[in-house]
C-alpha cells in the first residue's frame, strides 16, 4: 500500500486501503501496461504502412478527437465535418497561429473545430519533444481553443459551478496556486502514464481554472501525456462513454481516482483493439471502418431509443425514472459482436422517486447462458442489469445481481423480428414487443 500512496503524493487523490480496492488498482495497472505494449507494437506497424498514408491518417484521428471532445461539451460536430474543415483550411493550419486566428475569428462555428484542432496539433508536437508544458503554456493552449472570448487564456474571475452537481471548484483567488501545484506535480511525476493522464484530467477539471473550456483542456492534456508514452489517443466518445465518464469524474471529485482510471484504461484498450485490425489505417482514412457490420448497426440503432422511451413511460407510472447514459457506436457494437468486453458501456441509470440511483442497465456481449439457450450469438448486444452497491468500500457503484434480486437478467433488442425483444430470467427466455418488455423490466426493478 505504501507504493500506491507514493504514486499519489502531492495530489488530491487516493485509493482506498481495503484489499479489494488495492487488488482492483493492481489489475488496472497491469491492463494499462499491456495496453501500452500493444499500442507501441500496433503503431510501429502503422508507421510502416506507407508515408503517403500518414498525413491523412493523423488528420482523421485528430478530427475524431476534436469532434468527440466538442460533442461532450454540446458543440455538434461530426468527425467528417472536422476533417473537411481541416482540409479546407490546411494552409492556415500550417501558418503562424496569429494568421489562423485572424482569418477565422468572424466565424465562431469554424473556430470551434479549428481552434481545438490546432491545439491538438501543437500538443502532439510538444509530446514528441518529451517536455511537459508549464502553466503559462497551458494558458496559451486555452487561448487558442477559446480565441475571441473575453476569458481566452485567462483564469476565471468569478466562481463557477459545474451543471448538475454540487461540486465547489477552486475559488478564483486560489486558481493560480492550485494550477502551480498541479504543474509542479506533472513536471516531476514518475507514475504509470495512463495514471498520469487520469490524475491530470481529474485534477484540472476539479480546479476548473477557466470560465469555459475546462473539459476540452483536460482531455487535450491527458492525450498529450499519453502520446508522450506510446499510448493511443484517449477517445472519450460522447455517445458511448458520457454517462460513465461523468459518474467517474464525480467519484474523482471526492478523491477516489480508481473509477476514472479504470474507465480510461478501458477506453485505451478499446482503441488498441480497433487499431490492431489489418486494414485499420486505410479504413479510417476512407471513413468506412467496420463497414461489414454497418448495415446491422444501422438496423439496430433505433431500437435502444425506442426501448428507452417505453421504459421511461413505464417507470414514470411507478414514480421512478431512467437517465440515459449512452449507446454503443459502430466500433463498440462491432467489439460486442466479437464478444470483446472492451465494447461494454453504460445504457441507463434507474432512479427512484427521490432521484436516488437504484439500478444500472449496461451493454455487454451475449451471456454464455443465452448462447446455450439459443445455440448461437444473436449478433446484437445484450443489456444487463446491475444493482446499486451501498458498500462504502465498493470499487464500482454497481454490482452484478445475485439470485433472486431481479426478475430480468438480460435484454436483447433485435431488428426485423416480429417480437423485437428477448428477455432472459435464469434459463427462461421470452420474446415480447418493446412496450411489453419495458413494462416487465420496469415493474421487476421497482418491485
Amino acid at each position: 500500500m505504501d507504493d500506491i500512496e507514493g504514486m499519489f503524493a502531492g495530489t488530491p487523490y487516493l485509493v482506498a486501503e481495503d484489499d479489494a480496492s488495492v487488488a482492483r488498482f493492481s489489475i488496472v495497472q497491469d491492463r494499462s501496461e499491456r495496453s501500452r505494449e500493444k499500442s507501441v507494437a500496433v503503431q510501429e506497424r502503422i508507421a510502416t504502412e506507407g508515408q503517403e498514408l500518414f498525413e491523412p491518417y493523423v488528420r482523421a484521428i485528430r478530427s475524431r478527437l476534436v469532434a468527440e471532445s466538442n460533442k461532450i461539451e454540446g458543440y455538434e460536430w461530426t468527425h467528417s465535418q472536422v476533417n473537411e474543415v481541416a482540409l479546407t483550411y490546411k494552409e492556415l493550419l500550417e501558418a503562424p497561429i496569429g494568421s489562423l486566428m485572424q482569418a477565422v475569428r468572424q466565424d465562431s462555428r469554424v473556430y470551434e473545430a479549428l481552434g481545438l484542432y490546432k491545439a491538438h496539433e501543437i500538443a502532439d508536437e510538444w509530446a514528441r519533444t518529451a517536455d511537459r508544458p508549464y502553466e503559462y503554456e497551458i494558458r496559451s493552449l486555452h487561448e487558442l481553443i477559446t480565441y475571441g472570448e473575453s476569458y481566452a487564456g485567462r483564469y476565471k474571475q468569478v466562481e463557477n459551478k459545474i451543471g448538475g452537481t454540487n461540486l465547489r471548484t477552486s475559488a478564483p483567488w486560489d486558481v493560480t496556486l492550485h494550477m502551480r501545484e498541479l504543474c509542479d506535480w506533472w513536471q516531476g511525476c514518475e507514475v504509470n502514464p495512463a495514471l498520469e493522464a487520469t490524475v491530470l484530467h481529474a485534477w484540472l477539471t476539479h480546479i476548473h481554472p477557466f470560465e469555459d473550456g475546462n473539459g476540452r483542456m483536460a482531455r487535450l492534456l491527458a492525450n498529450m501525456s499519453l502520446a508522450r508514452n506510446g499510448f493511443p489517443p484517449l477517445l472519450v466518445r460522447s455517445q458511448v462513454d458520457r454517462g460513465q465518464y461523468y459518474d467517474a469524474l464525480a467519484r474523482s471529485d471526492d478523491g477516489d481516482i480508481l473509477p476514472l482510471y479504470d474507465l480510461f484504461v478501458q477506453i485505451l484498450n478499446r482503441t488498441v483493439r480497433l487499431m490492431s485490425r489489418p486494414d485499420y489505417v486505410r479504413e479510417i482514412i476512407k471513413d468506412r471502418l467496420l463497414s461489414t457490420v454497418r448495415d446491422r448497426y444501422t438496423l439496430w440503432r433505433p431500437l435502444p431509443d425506442q426501448f428507452f422511451r417505453a421504459l421511461s413511460a413505464s417507470l414514470k407510472s411507478c414514480g421512478w425514472s431512467v437517465l440515459l447514459q449512452g449507446n454503443p457506436d459502430l466500433g463498440s457494437f462491432s467489439l460486442l459482436a466479437e464478444r470483446d468486453p472492451e465494447g461494454n458501456s453504460w445504457y441507463g441509470k434507474v432512479v427512484d422517486g427521490n432521484r436516488v440511483p437504484k439500478w444500472l442497465l449496461w451493454y455487454g456481449f451475449n451471456s454464455e447462458t443465452l448462447k446455450d439457450l439459443l445455440g448461437a450469438n444473436t449478433s446484437y448486444p445484450s443489456i444487463f442489469i446491475s444493482v446499486r452497491d451501498h458498500d462504502p468500500q465498493a470499487i464500482h457503484p454497481y454490482r452484478p445481481l445475485r439470485i433472486g434480486e431481479g426478475g430480468v437478467e438480460e435484454i436483447v433488442l433485435r431488428p426485423l423480428e416480429g417480437k423485437t425483444v428477448l428477455l432472459r430470467s435464469g434459463y427462461d427466455v421470452k420474446e415480447v414487443d418493446i412496450t411489453t418488455a419495458a413494462s416487465i423490466v420496469a415493474h421487476a426493478l421497482v418491485e
